[in-house]
C-alpha cells in the first residue's frame, strides 16, 4: 500500500497519545486527522502541546470523545490511548465499522474475562471482540497481526519481561517459579496522567515497590509466557517506581532446563537479534542501561548464567512510552498495512 492512510487517536492528550503524535509527525505513510481528549477539547494542538506541532499536524484540533463512530470521520485505523472502560466500549464499534483498531489500554489483553474482572475491576461485556483480538507483540504474533481487525497492544512491563523470555523460551523451566523484578519511570507507573504519589516531590530521592500483591500486568505476563512455552507458568512479579520519567529495566530469574548449556543461550540470543530489528543482544548484563533505549523502539537484553544455582538472570530494558506503548503500537500498524516495521519508529 503506497497511499497514506488516515489515522485517529482517542485519548491523544495523555502520555502515550503525545508519543503517538510525535511519531506520526515523522511517519511517511500516515496522515493524523483526528485526535480526542477530555482535557483539551476545542484546543488546537499548537495551544496544548506546541512541541508536537509539525507541518502535517499544525491544523489539528482536539475533539471530545465521539458519540458515534461517524464523529471520527473517514479513518483507516484508530488508536485507543484511553482508560480501559472507554476502550472496552469503542474498540468493537470501530472494528465493526471496518476501521482497524490498535488498543493501548488493557481491555483486550487477557483472554479470560473472569481474570480481567478480578484485576481490572470491570465486567468484560465484549466477548465477540475479545475473541477477535490479537495480542500485539510483533516478534511473537506477526502473522496474526497482519490480518487483525483489533490488536491488543501489550503492557509496558509485559513487553520488557516477555520479549527476552520468548528468546530463551526453550531453555528455561517455567514450571518452577519465574521471578520478575521490574523498575519503571513514573510515566509507566502512572499510565496516562500524573497521580498522587507520582509527583516530583514524592519520587525524588525515593525508591519503592507498588501493587506488590496484585498488579494487572502479572496475569498478562503469565498468560503469554504459558502460551509460547506450552506450559502453565509459575510467576512472581514485583514492580518498582524509579525517580525518573521514562524507561523500564527488568531483571528476570528463571531455572535452566536440564541439559541446556551456556552455548545454547548464546546461540539463541545472537540468532534472534539478527532476525528481529528491534531486539538488541548485549554480551554482558551490566551493559543494559535505560539511557541506551530511551526515545527508541528497541529492547536491549542480555543474560548471565549462575552455574551454582542453575538459574539464568535475564536483564532487559525498554522505553515504556515507545516499545512499551506508542512505538510498538505503530509497529503493529505498520504490519497491519504492509509498511516497513521501522516506518516512523527507530
Amino acid at each position: 500500500m503506497n497511499a497514506k492512510i488516515k489515522v485517529g487517536i482517542l485519548g491523544a492528550g495523555g502520555f502515550t497519545g503525545q508519543e503517538l503524535m510525535r511519531i506520526f509527525a515523522r511517519h511517511p505513510n500516515t496522515e493524523l486527522v483526528y485526535i480526542t481528549s477530555s482535557e483539551f477539547v476545542g484546543q488546537h494542538l499548537s495551544q496544548a502541546f506546541p512541541a508536537l506541532v509539525s507541518p502535517s499536524t499544525a491544523a489539528l484540533k482536539f475533539s471530545a470523545h465521539p458519540q458515534t463512530v461517524n464523529d471520527a470521520g473517514k479513518l483507516d485505523a484508530v488508536f485507543l490511548a484511553t482508560p480501559d472502560d472507554v476502550a472496552l466500549r469503542w474498540a468493537p464499534e470501530f472494528a465493526r465499522a471496518n476501521i482497524r483498531v490498535i488498543d493501548i489500554s488493557g481491555a483486550f489483553r487477557l483472554s479470560d474475562s473472569a481474570v480481567f474482572r478480578d484485576y481490572y475491576g470491570l465486567e468484560h461485556n465484549q466477548s465477540e471482540a475479545l475473541s477477535l483480538a490479537v495480542y500485539g507483540m510483533p516478534e511473537i504474533y506477526r502473522e496474526k497481526i497482519r490480518s487483525a481487525k483489533l490488536v491488543a497492544n501489550p503492557g509496558c512491563y509485559p513487553t520488557a519481561a516477555l520479549l527476552p523470555l520468548y528468546v530463551y523460551r526453550e531453555l528455561v523451566d517455567v514450571t518452577k517459579p519465574v521471578i520478575i523484578d521490574a523498575k519503571s519511570g513514573t510515566s509507566g507507573a502512572g499510565g496516562r496522567k500524573e497521580k498522587d504519589g507520582l509527583g516530583y516531590s514524592t519520587v525524588y530521592e525515593n525508591f519503592r515497590s507498588y501493587k506488590t500483591a496484585k498488579h494487572q500486568h502479572a496475569p498478562e505476563i503469565a498468560q503469554e509466557l504459558s502460551r509460547f512455552t506450552g506450559t502453565k507458568a509459575l510467576l512472581r512479579f514485583t514492580p518498582h517506581l524509579l525517580p525518573m520519567y521514562r524507561g523500564i529495566l527488568c531483571s528476570t530469574y528463571a531455572f535452566i532446563q536440564k541439559g541446556k548449556t551456556a552455548a545454547d543461550f548464546a546461540a539463541v540470543a545472537h540468532k534472534t537479534a539478527e532476525q528481529e530489528i528491534f531486539l538488541r543482544y548485549r554480551e554482558n548484563v551490566d551493559a543494559i542501561e535505560l539511557r541506551h533505549v530511551q526515545h527508541t523502539n528497541f529492547c536491549d537484553y542480555a543474560h548471565h548464567i549462575d552455574t551454582e544455582t542453575g538459574v539464568v538472570q535475564i536483564v532487559s530494558a525498554i522505553d515504556n512510552l515507545v516499545k512499551g506503548a506508542a512505538g510498538q503500537a505503530v509497529q503493529n500498524l505498520n504490519i497491519m498495512f504492509g509498511f516497513p516495521e521501522t516506518s516512523g519508529v527507530y
